[in-house]
């Protein structure tokens, strides 16, 4: 077979909830840089807020992806 749809090919969709949107801040360049050392900027502060944070994630929230 190749190519087209297959039935149950793909990655499941994420509940609304949980799906990423752009967001624009701006930071001073010293954070930029630390945080580009570190690896990817989202995810690292996707995961200090999480984590760190004072925000309460939801139940189903993954803390690995």
């Amino acid at each position: 077979m190749w190519g087209g749809k297959r039935t149950g090919a793909g990655r499941k969709k994420k509940p609304d909830h949980l799906r990423r949107e752009l967001l624009t801040i701006r930071l001073p360049q010293w954070m930029i840089s630390q945080l580009k050392s570190k690896g990817e900027i989202g995810y690292l502060i996707e995961d200090i807020l999480a984590k760190k944070g004072s925000l309460n994630p939801p139940d189903d929230y993954d803390f690995n992806s």
